[in-house]
């Protein structure tokens, strides 16, 4: 979900900038239009640094609400998530990790409610797709990218050749996503390609035991069981 109206709500302090900038060459030379131009650039840094920690703590919520048990908590930290990846695009819409933070946040908001359908499902995904545009090797985003191919109905864009290579990038990316472990791994189970699960898993719990991440953990177990009593 791109945000652009929210965003541009706000006036447009680069077209401002530039004018007073236009001016200077005009009336101070280009000595002083350098300068000026200067401030413009060094004017914009604190939003963007706003930007990236309230992106940053938008993903802390993210995690948050994913390992919570309780699911007032859970709904809690998601909306809370919702509204900080808002604010960091507010200030700057080029922040891919916000982006990333309301697609995720946004639509585990949608799902608790159960307000998930195709109409929803394409104005979030508007916000995976900024994400990508802004930072194509964001592996987050394309193990998010990958699982949706993964579940979707073939009739509504499923893929799940599509989702190998998504997830497969994510993994090359990000060697400790453990989390796209396991989306690779049912990915492999659907396509009936069985002996590349259980590897993944192992390592997908290798990681997640390391990295502390009990949810990942419950998960890569949860489905290794299920495939071995197969």
């Amino acid at each position: 979900m791109s945000f652009t109206v929210l965003h541009n709500s706000r006036p447009r302090r680069g077209r401002l900038l530039s004018a007073v900038a236009a001016a200077s060459i005009l009336s101070l030379g280009l000595g002083a239009a350098t300068a000026v131009a200067q401030t413009a650039v060094s004017a914009k840094v604190p939003e963007r640094q706003q930007a990236a920690a309230l992106a940053e703590k938008a993903l802390e919520f993210l995690e948050e609400g994913e390992d919570a048990s309780d699911e007032r908590v859970k709904m809690a930290h998601y909306r809370e998530g919702e509204t900080l990846a808002r604010e960091a695009l507010a200030l700057d819409d080029s922040n891919p990790d916000a982006h990333f933070a309301l697609f995720a946040t946004e639509g585990r908001r949608l799902v608790m409610e159960g307000s998930i359908n195709p109409f929803s499902l394409l104005k979030v995904n508007r916000s995976l797709d900024r994400c990508l545009e802004l930072d194509p090797n964001h592996s987050d985003a394309l193990a998010a990218r990958g699982g949706m191919y993964r579940q979707l109905p073939t009739l509504m864009g499923g893929s799940l050749s599509k989702a190998e290579d998504y997830l497969r990038r994510s993994i090359e990316l990000d060697a400790e996503a453990a989390g796209a472990r396991i989306e690779l791994a049912k990915t492999y189970h659907e396509m009936g390609e069985e002996e590349k699960v259980v590897p993944l898993l192992r390592e997908a719990l290798i990681w997640a035991e390391r990295l502390n991440k009990p949810r990942r953990v419950r998960e890569a177990r949860e489905f290794l069981s299920e495939v071995a009593g197969k």
